[in-house]
């Protein structure tokens, strides 16, 4: 487990981080939330030893993490340096030799797996300098597994614009869901809603929520709105929304009807099985339904409520 006990941390006179608590279990899923200058990078630059001039403590099953060096912590940044001018499978065969000092024997099988699971094996004596920032990514994922931390750490992993390598890369990370933990800093919950199970919310170093993520949508009051419009029996519509348990906040309007999925249905399958199931007991009790419209709440408008 990683604890932060009252932890404070001002750089340059400047107060990045105000006496943060929290803690993250073992085997979960969190993602730190904030905006720009939310002092979500500098946790991450915390537990990566970037930053010790911190108040406070910082512990890693009970045991303090500058001290404790059986943890391994990795982290996989958005942005890259500038890149020795070495192969993929240099670069891999460097890191490898230095995390698995016992295994150098089986490196080139090794790699080459991995080369393959992640369809990189014709990049595998291309320049590192010369591969695109997606496939840099996975090259660094490569480069994490093989180090196999307890503990991995994702700065603003989905930044790309392109929506099947995201997809794709989520398949990646859901393979070690339940055996490694995994944190997440980043502006948005949209791209790990699905598969995180705690949520911490910076605002400007200070944290506004913490918890499980049922916890802090419960706290924001965070609703899955839907609006319907009906063409016909708009009453016996009303009727059927207000008999079932899973919904609240009913308002309608002459042909329009808009109501919220309580708080506690968090899981995308399971708002999808919901909402069917809603529109059948319209469509069974002779409800003609012109339209069905979802609207998710942002993580902006979260935030916002989270900050009151």
């Amino acid at each position: 487990m990683i604890e932060f006990k009252n932890v404070k941390l001002n750089v340059n006179n400047i107060d990045i981080l105000n006496e943060l608590s929290f803690e993250i279990p073992d085997n979960s899923v969190a993602c730190i939330l904030g905006n720009k200058k939310s002092g979500k990078s500098s946790i991450l630059k915390i537990l990566t030893g970037v930053y010790r001039n911190y108040y406070g403590e910082v512990l890693y099953n009970g045991k303090d993490l500058n001290d404790f060096k059986e943890c391994k912590i990795d982290i996989l940044h958005d942005t890259r340096e500038k890149d020795p001018d070495i192969t993929v499978n240099e670069y891999l065969k460097f890191y490898a030799s230095i995390y698995r000092k016992q295994e150098v024997n089986d490196l080139e099988t090794y790699i080459d797996n991995m080369l393959k699971k992640f369809s990189l094996m014709s990049y595998k004596y291309t320049s590192l300098d010369s591969i695109d920032n997606e496939n840099y990514k996975l090259v660094e994922l490569i480069r994490i597994s093989i180090n196999d931390p307890q503990v991995i750490l994702f700065d603003n992993l989905f930044s790309s614009e392109n929506v099947d390598f995201n997809e794709k890369l989520l398949e990646y990370i859901k393979d070690l869901i339940g055996h490694k933990t995994l944190v997440f800093a980043s502006r948005s919950l949209s791209h790990v809603e699905e598969i995180v199970s705690h949520i911490l919310v910076l605002d400007a170093g200070n944290l506004v929520a913490c918890g499980k993520k049922e916890e802090v949508y419960k706290k924001a009051e965070l609703s899955n709105k839907i609006e319907i419009e009906v063409l016909s029996n708009i009453q016996d519509a009303i009727n059927v929304l207000y008999s079932d348990a899973n919904i609240a906040n009913i308002v309608y309007n002459e042909r329009i009807i808009s109501f919220s999925l309580l708080s506690n249905i968090t899981h995308s399958d399971e708002r999808n099985q919901v909402e069917a199931e809603i529109l059948k007991k319209l469509v069974d009790c002779g409800v003609e339904v012109y339209s069905f419209k979802k609207q998710r709440v942002r993580f902006e408008q979260l935030f916002g409520r989270l900050k009151g």
